[in-house]
């Protein structure tokens, strides 16, 4: 149920965000700018958290109060929806 929930909220969110980004000259890296500001809020913190700042995912565990094998179940949700969002944007020529 979370699921789709976060999926229906990140398609609305990609919507508002077509025509951002435009200072991204290739449509890779826009797309993929577009797909990670439209994930939940705590699915883009965590993003951040591992990709740009290399927080290992014990810290993470302990700055959100949650177990480690929640923080890797809720990573690859965020990679799976990420993964939405580009197939969706290449799909629809974004």
């Amino acid at each position: 149920m979370m699921r789709r929930f976060y999926q229906l909220e990140q398609a609305i969110r990609e919507v508002f965000l077509r025509d951002a980004f435009p200072e991204y000259e290739d449509p890779q890296v826009r797309r993929m700018a577009r797909a990670v500001h439209s994930l939940p809020r705590f699915h883009r913190q965590l993003f951040c958290l591992v990709r740009y700042e290399n927080w290992p995912y014990v810290e993470i565990a302990a700055q959100f109060d949650i177990s480690m094998r929640r923080v890797e179940i809720e990573m690859g949700r965020t990679f799976f929806m990420l993964s939405l969002s580009l197939d969706r944007q290449k799909r629809k020529g974004w």
